[in-house]
């Protein structure tokens, strides 16, 4: 697969990551670095009416990786909080319009990288809590935890399939970052890319039948694309440039990701080929 158009949606050259859509495919939903303080951020596809969904709190401690629930009513994110010389990471949901701010996952571990299920039920996440960074589900009010996957090592980055079903997810449990599937109900897990280079940052198409990954196997940060069981790697972007944090649209239609290709961090969107 590729594209067959490439559209630049940011300007500003600010450094963003974590991208995500609008369930109506009209915004786009990121994490960007705005006069030292990082929060979430919103744009519409077109590049227009820029806001800021997040405030920044007194210390700037960051807020960062959000998804998007699928009913557009809820977005799911990670807020740093500083105590004396230390920092935790706990789990939030919040309006699109900036209300309601909840934290509902909170530690003394790093919790982080959450990501809603297809259905809004369930809230998947990586914590350090068992002493290994493993992948954790909890209701959408961030009760009943429960891991995933009983052994892990460094596995990070979950994201559903679209049946909710499975999970993506990169991991080192055999050596250097590979991108891994498990079956939620099995247990099942199966590895997906080898080689010597870390491959990361997963993301499930809308379709079922692609994973968008971060792969530096030519050199530099990548997007690729493979299908379900690995097969047909493709290098999406092509570009001596940093190119990452793939998110699809909801049609499946198109990749947003982030790049520097223009000498500065900003925001494409990469029409693809039927």
């Amino acid at each position: 697969m590729r594209f067959r158009s490439l559209r630049r949606i940011t300007k500003d050259g600010l450094f963003k990551q974590n991208l995500c859509w609008s369930p109506n495919g009209e915004q786009i939903l990121f994490a960007q670095n705005r006069a030292g303080a990082f929060n979430l951020c919103v744009v519409q596809t077109d590049g227009t009416l820029f806001r800021q969904v997040t405030e920044t709190p007194p210390d700037k401690a960051p807020r960062y990786h959000p998804d998007w629930s699928s009913d557009g009513k809820k977005i799911v994110y990670v807020a740093f909080t500083f105590k004396g010389t230390d920092g935790f990471l706990h789990i939030h949901t919040i309006q699109p319009d900036g209300k309601n701010d909840t934290r509902i996952i909170t530690g003394p571990q790093f919790n982080q990288q959450p990501v809603w299920s297809p259905d809004g039920k369930t809230v998947a996440f990586t914590s350090m809590r068992d002493g290994k960074q493993k992948i954790y589900l909890a209701d959408s009010d961030g009760k009943n935890i429960q891991p995933l996957m009983k052994e892990g090592n460094l596995d990070q980055h979950p994201h559903f399939s679209p049946d909710g079903k499975s999970i993506v997810f990169d991991s080192a449990r055999d050596g250097v970052q590979s991108i891994y599937t498990v079956e939620r109900a099995t247990g099942k897990v199966k590895r997906l890319t080898q080689g010597l280079s870390a491959d990361i940052y997963p993301r499930w198409s809308p379709d079922g039948k692609s994973i968008a990954f971060v792969s530096r196997r030519d050199g530099n940060e990548e997007v690729y694309l493979m299908d379900t069981e690995g097969n047909h790697l493709t290098n999406l972007t092509k570009h001596p440039a940093y190119d990452h944090f793939p998110a699809w649209r909801p049609d499946g239609k198109a990749l947003a990701f982030v790049s520097r290709r223009d000498h500065v961090t900003d925001i494409y969107v990469a029409e693809l080929e039927a």
